[in-house]
């Protein structure tokens, strides 16, 4: 459908000063436009801004483009992420990926919640400084504490799961050093799983969920969460001890099933479209619990998934782009 298109890998501005989260959106990048041109699309790399938006509407009326969206939000730019959907529906220019609905809801984690909840999909209880009221009818002992508009673990660290006595002032002071709305959420000690799926809104695909095996944790007495250092700093205690596991144990396979029907749930409330990604906790009496919903997620845990499943991740690329209507 798309292979007589001009396929624009649109992409974060790189600035000397951009993290590592918003360097790897580049990678990343680089990474899917070689892939389409070893499918035999036409492709060029843009940084997104609202000049090449002008030429892509321009290049569009000359000869038909369609967008591969990777802009996702940076320190200071979280309206990118929903925002750059809408510029394209208003330009008339197609695109793969989440819809600006869906990021909207799903980039504010609070919005994302309540969707869970009026879906009857369990989610950690939460509060904020404004509703601690939950505090009075809640036997939640640790919470962690999140921004509310950031993704890829910014500002998460050890010191974001305090006491409940704490929780409070903790939130206050979170608020003051990150700059940004943070909400509590309940702790969920327990296993870490992902689900990745993809389609559209009316049926999607997802892959078999994996794990993520926290090494070494309970030795060293640290926290079992995948903190932003865990994710992107070299040679931090996370980034060297948490493994994605993607070969699941037989004695998994219900807990997968079980995941798999939650993450399609997840899929339905928030009328995807695209791919996305779901975080799970696994509590010790076995209950499963949805963190987050991410629209436009990283693609690694997609390709290991690929390799794990015997199929060609380069195939699954072509199929987001198919799947654009």
């Amino acid at each position: 459908m798309y292979s007589n298109h001009t396929i624009i890998v649109l992409h974060n501005q790189i600035l000397s000063t951009s993290p590592e989260d918003v360097l790897d959106i580049y990678r990343q990048a680089k990474w899917i436009e070689e892939i389409l041109q070893g499918k035999g699309y036409k492709t060029l790399l843009v940084p997104f801004s609202l000049d090449a938006l002008s030429m892509l509407a321009t290049m569009n009326s000359n000869s038909p483009i369609l967008v591969f969206n990777l802009v996702d939000s940076a320190p200071g730019e979280e309206n990118l992420a929903y925002l750059v959907p809408g510029l394209l529906e208003h330009m008339h220019l197609p695109y793969t990926g989440c819809s600006l609905q869906n990021l909207f809801v799903t980039t504010n984690k609070l919005l994302a919640k309540r969707v869970l909840k009026a879906a009857n999909i369990d989610t950690p209880p939460w509060l904020t400084k404004d509703e601690t009221e939950a505090l009075l009818h809640s036997a939640t002992k640790r919470y962690i504490i999140k921004p509310i508009s950031e993704d890829a673990s910014i500002g998460l660290n050890e010191s974001s799961i305090v006491s409940a006595e704490q929780v409070v002032a903790e939130l206050k002071t979170k608020e003051e050093t990150l700059l940004t709305p943070c909400f509590a959420e309940a702790f969920i000690e327990g296993r870490e799983f992902t689900a990745c799926m993809y389609g559209t809104p009316e049926s999607c695909t997802i892959l078999t969920p994996y794990e993520w095996v926290f090494q070494g944790y309970e030795e060293h007495q640290k926290e079992k969460i995948i903190t932003y250092d865990a994710k992107w700093t070299e040679n931090s205690f996370g980034y060297e001890h948490i493994v994605a596991k993607y070969h699941a144990d037989e004695c998994d396979f219900p807990l997968l099933e079980r995941l798999t029907a939650i993450a399609s749930q997840c899929w339905k409330a928030f009328s995807l479209t695209g791919y996305a990604r779901v975080d799970f906790r696994i509590d010790t009496e076995g209950k499963s619990w949805v963190l987050e919903v991410n629209c436009n997620p990283s693609f690694y845990g997609f390709y290991h998934l690929a390799l794990e499943g015997g199929f060609p991740f380069e195939d699954l690329v072509q199929d987001i782009i198919e799947l654009v209507r």
